[in-house]
């Protein structure tokens, strides 16, 4: 009985058998799996934060930075289906804001994200996302679509009101370019992404006053046809 005990425990065991168990483990392993280990080996170099909870599938990320995007706490876990072809995409969530991430593109990006240090030399409070995606893939940029915008604050004592300024994205020469326009049309902002991660943000104003003119190039605005403008840049 010991003896035909062993031979169906060593046929239940078969190749099949060991496949299948294999193949459990893998699946245990990749349930289990800590998140921070993913963001550690497949997502973009220029996320931080201050800690990864949770596993791969279902966890949270406090105080996540994407460049000079400070997200705040979040929600965060591997999306199935792109791994299915073998492209891993961080799904993340927070009250107002939500996008799908991965190296070199960003998809589904909607909600705003505060901005208490500005953008550069520019007073920018805060970035909205409509239905934003980007792909920059060898370092340039190969698709684009959906809409961001920007809100700056006051610029001044005359000019106490803030400003949102919005457009359509869109690749232009290998950069990711999205001009904006603001509710006067006299407000123009073009905000230009390398694929090398250098960027730059252009805020021409026209039809002033001329002591709101002088006012804003004392504090650092220069002289432009039809206007008065600033620029700022910096990487990601």
């Amino acid at each position: 009985m010991i003896g035909r005990w062993i031979f169906v425990r060593g046929q239940a065991m078969g190749r099949r058998g060991w496949l299948a168990l294999a193949a459990l483990f893998a699946i245990a392993l990749g349930l289990f799996l800590p998140l921070r280990l993913v963001l550690g080996m497949a997502m973009p170099e220029a996320l931080s934060a201050r800690s990864v909870e949770g596993s791969v599938w279902r966890g949270r990320i406090a105080d996540l930075n994407v460049g000079p995007l400070p997200l705040g706490t979040v929600e965060a876990g591997l999306s199935p289906l792109p791994l299915l072809i073998g492209r891993p995409e961080l799904a993340l969530s927070r009250e107002g804001f939500a996008a799908r991430i991965a190296p070199g593109r960003v998809r589904d990006a909607n909600g705003s994200v505060a901005l208490p240090d500005g953008l550069g030399g520019l007073p920018v409070t805060s970035l909205g996302f409509g239905d934003f995606s980007a792909i920059i893939d060898g370092s340039a940029c190969q698709e684009a679509g959906g809409t961001l915008s920007m809100t700056l604050a006051s610029l001044g004592p005359l000019l106490p009101d803030a400003m949102t300024l919005s457009g359509q994205a869109r690749c232009e020469k290998g950069a990711l370019v999205v001009p904006m326009r603001g509710p006067q049309g006299m407000e123009r902002l073009i905000l230009r992404i390398g694929g090398d991660g250098r960027w730059q943000a252009d805020l021409t104003l026209a039809g002033l006053p001329q002591e709101t003119a002088d006012a804003l190039k004392a504090s650092g605005f220069d002289a432009r046809p039809g206007g008065i403008g600033i620029g700022t840049g910096g990487t990601f």
